[in-house]
């Protein structure tokens, strides 16, 4: 069941963003149902221009991004998923050390 706040903030959203968000129960997470791009994050074309589904929910709802930030999907890891609540603004650096990405592998011979 979708609680009410979940409702209170989908209802901030304009309705063209409303219309992309499936909210997944178990998890929380609000998918997006929109374009997806190669690397699983969601994409909306707004004010004649190509947002991150994700910065934009999070634009709308919780203010601000500092222009160097990431939103790293802390609660979830869910790429595609765009609820405010599971993004935090991180510097890159943050980003880098809280992500699972293999920076260096060990040289085998």
């Amino acid at each position: 069941m979708i609680t009410k706040t979940q409702m209170y903030l989908l209802s901030k959203l304009p309705e063209k963003v409303q219309l992309k968000i499936v909210i997944i129960l178990d998890s929380g997470c609000w998918e997006w149902a929109g374009e997806i791009n190669r690397n699983g994050y969601g994409r909306c074309r707004m004010f004649g221009r190509r947002f991150m589904a994700h910065r934009l929910t999070f634009l709308f709802l919780k203010g601000i991004i500092r222009e160097k930030d990431f939103l790293d999907h802390v609660y979830c890891e869910n790429r595609c998923c765009v609820n405010p609540t599971h993004l935090s603004p991180v510097t890159p650096r943050q980003n880098v050390h809280r992500g699972k990405a293999v920076l260096f592998k060990k040289a085998t011979r």
